[in-house]
């Protein structure tokens, strides 16, 4: 298609679209307005404007555009493109596409970005449309605009430039991120986080594919160790272009304290490697992942106490409740020696204590809300390492048999020799995101400490004290090769 052509059939739909939303305007029809926070780092202060939904406006008043004669015309053009998909997954401001065509859902895309910030005067000049000209055609037709999807992941921190996770996917610290979202979350928590770029690729499901692998992430890393959940809010990147959200759903406790140094960081490749090829999806072992993951998802770790048990029975207790055998299978899998009965007599608290929550009592003989709490994080930290060991291939086979062996037969082997499929991943740092990330030097946030790493091991359970939550000042064993 010649771009002249492409030029003059949009701009004749936009001289048309901009007498019809003013006239639109003078007849009584108002545009709505959004108050927003504008703030390019955590240490400024913030500042406040009104910003037109100049959108929205457009989207409710499209049965106007859409009737004009060049409408027409230009939604048949734009149906040649090539890359209409990436200029929608770039600058699409929402409202309902429903019962659109992907070519008219550009031409009133391409509308609202000509228009974006008018109020009343729908005035089109020529510094309104030649931009919007060129991101549509730099997109849509010459496809070269590289796009990212950015989420914040929070509970882990790094001093490291960026860690590659694979091809298309990086962590980096938010510091280092040249342009921060408009996001109250970004830029007001001093909670660790770093931020995910994820390449969506090409094809018109590319952003969805990299959402997906956003929150394949976070199920890895919530296998890793605890308190570690991304912001409900991922946002759309694209050279000189606004933000776009996209809302992940889900959400949970960010309480984590994880900081990733020296080779733990490719470890940390080789397990999300391990994870995305041997995550379990269906069976026990499925149910019980997803359950894990709901019970992460609770912002109070009491109330996914619940959660991980109903995981736990899934996987150890077959029978039923009423066998009581998760206890002891579980200080079987995770315990040795004299250990075991300590950790069973634990299990056995916090499945009273999950009565005595249902009743609605008190937790005084749990120690009150700190000790409660304690007892459902190490609830949550035991079925993380038993999920772990079985997805590393440190556990293998029928899991109560396994725990059944061990307690009638203490000597019997721990099952498959240790010889899982986790092994170590070196990655190479490409140039994906390499824009984004302009900031030559990296400092962890504030009030993130550089200590040690929790992550989570293979090896029996250490029998460290009762109901302590893991913290950056931990260092657990490593997971073996």
């Amino acid at each position: 298609m010649r771009s002249g052509q492409l030029h003059q059939s949009l701009h004749a739909f936009a001289a048309e679209a901009a007498q019809a939303l003013t006239a639109a305007t003078a007849g009584g029809a108002e545009v709505g307005f959004e108050v927003v926070e504008e703030r390019a780092r955590a240490q400024r202060p913030a500042l406040y404007c009104y910003r037109p939904l100049t959108g929205a406006f457009i989207a409710r008043n499209w049965h106007l555009l859409r009737s004009q004669p060049s409408a027409t015309i230009a939604i048949a053009e734009l149906a040649e493109m090539p890359g209409l998909h990436t200029y929608l997954a770039t600058h699409a401001i929402g409202g309902d596409d429903e019962g659109c065509d992907e070519s008219e859902a550009a031409l009133r895309c391409f509308a609202a970005r000509v228009f974006d910030g008018c109020d009343k005067n729908f005035l089109l000049t020529p510094e309104r449309f030649e931009p919007a000209y060129r991101e549509l055609y730099e997109n849509a037709v010459e496809q070269r605009t590289e796009i990212a999807l950015l989420g914040l992941l929070r509970g882990v921190s790094t001093r490291a430039k960026e860690i590659v996770i694979g091809e298309g996917m990086l962590l980096a610290p938010l510091e280092r991120l040249g342009r921060v979202p408009p996001d109250p979350g970004w830029v007001r928590d001093d909670r660790p986080s770093l931020v995910v770029a994820v390449d969506p690729g090409e094809g018109p499901d590319g952003v969805e594919r990299a959402r997906a692998q956003m929150l394949e992430l976070q199920s890895a890393m919530r296998l890793y160790a605890g308190g570690i959940s991304l912001a409900p809010l991922a946002w759309i990147h694209s050279g000189g272009s606004e933000w776009r959200a996209l809302p992940l759903g889900g959400g949970g406790r960010t309480d984590g304290r994880v900081a990733l140094v020296g080779d733990q960081r490719e470890e940390l490749c080789g397990f999300i490697a391990t994870v995305a090829r041997r995550k379990p999806t269906d069976g026990a072992l499925g149910w019980a992942l997803r359950r894990f993951e709901l019970g992460c998802e609770r912002e109070r770790r009491l109330d996914g106490l619940t959660d991980h048990l109903l995981a736990l029975r899934a996987l150890l207790e077959p029978e039923g409740t009423g066998s009581g055998r998760v206890a002891g299978r579980l200080a079987a899998l995770c315990a040795d020696g004299p250990q075991r009965s300590e950790m069973t007599r634990r299990i056995l608290e916090a499945v009273a204590l999950e009565q005595a929550l249902i009743r609605g009592g008190e937790l005084a003989s749990a120690g009150g809300e700190d000790g409660a709490g304690a007892i459902a994080a190490e609830v949550e930290e035991l079925l993380r390492r038993v999920l772990g060991d079985v997805i590393a291939g440190a556990l293998q086979g029928d899991l109560v048999a396994l725990a059944d062996a061990r307690i009638y037969q203490p000597e019997a082997d721990a099952g498959g020799g240790h010889d899982g499929e986790f092994q170590l991943t070196r990655t190479s740092t490409g140039t994906f995101a390499s824009e984004l990330f302009a900031t030559p030097q990296t400092r962890l946030r504030p009030g993130v400490s550089d200590g040690s790493v929790f992550t989570h091991s293979p090896t029996p359970h250490d029998g460290g004290p009762a109901g302590e939550p893991p913290t950056a000042e931990l260092r657990a064993p490593t997971r073996g090769v």
